[in-house]
């Protein structure tokens, strides 16, 4: 049934610019999603069942898409709508960007490096001072809130709630502070 579903967009994929950007995108989400029956699919009925099943992959699929003329965009739009609390503002996102339960997601960093791996609830957006940069393989955590112009460098861990401020080296793992408990009077 997604074949039927997909074909006009698969279509569209195959003749844009951003399709091996998209294929890779595809290939990350399969990677990154437990599921076992994955492995015997093609790439396009892969590409169909994440189209179908998953927003965040659509909305991924809207923001790959954007050079495409306006009224294709609105077509796409209505057709396979994109999670409407993920928002992808980034001039650049390398390939293999994969977004797991994107719900109140921001991407507005200067750029985004290949393979990089978004939960829910996180903001990466600019001050008034610049943006950040995302390097390649890197993982933010729910919650995860970059703001301003830091780098964080390829491979890092920015953990679940921790706020980054700063630049974060290559490979570090950042988390927030502990838990503690208040005891009440």
């Amino acid at each position: 049934m997604s074949r039927v579903l997909t074909a006009p967009l698969w279509w569209v994929v195959e003749r844009a610019a951003a399709g091996p950007y998209l294929r890779r995108d595809a290939d990350r989400f399969a990677e990154c999603l437990p599921r076992p029956a994955w492995s015997g699919l093609s790439p396009r009925a892969r590409f169909g069942r994440l189209v179908v099943h998953h927003p965040e992959f659509r909305s991924v699929v809207h923001y790959r898409l954007t050079p495409l003329p306006a009224v294709l965009r609105w077509l796409l739009r209505r057709a396979y709508p994109p999670l409407p609390t993920l928002h992808i503002g980034a001039p650049h996102v390398g390939p293999g960007l994969y977004v797991e339960h994107g719900f109140g997601t921001v991407l507005t960093a200067a750029s985004v490096g290949e393979d990089c791996w978004v939960n829910q609830g996180v903001t990466v957006g600019h001050t008034g001072r610049g943006q950040p940069v995302i390097g390649d393989r890197v993982r933010l955590g729910a919650g995860a809130v970059v703001v301003g112009p830091v780098h964080v460098g390829d491979g890092a861990v920015v953990g679940a709630g921790a706020v980054v401020r700063s630049d974060v080296p290559a490979g570090a793992v950042v988390v927030p502070p502990e838990a503690v408990r208040l005891d009440r009077p």
